[in-house]
């Protein structure tokens, strides 16, 4: 099973919550402790069918974000990707 794409199709993909995705490759989170928990997660459902995966995580950070003019939706969340 693709763990991440049946994660996808449950969140909507506009950032009016905690947890939202893009629709592509990144569930994105409001904190850090929820970034982390879904990619524990995520490494924990693949690796019971036998996968192995790279689960990343990071930070769009807004004042950065702001410095370099590159704001925009995500700006301010955790992301989560899988490889």
């Amino acid at each position: 099973m693709n763990w991440i794409d049946e994660i996808f199709k449950r969140l909507k993909n506009t950032p009016d919550g905690e947890i939202w995705c893009d629709n592509e490759t990144e569930i994105l989170c409001k904190t850090e402790s929820a970034a982390n928990a879904i990619a524990d997660l995520l490494e924990q459902l693949y690796e019971s069918q036998g996968e192995e995966i790279l689960v990343n995580t990071g930070y769009y950070d807004p004042k950065e974000d702001q410095r370099n003019g590159e704001e925009d939706k995500y700006s301010g969340y955790w992301y989560v990707t899988v490889d």
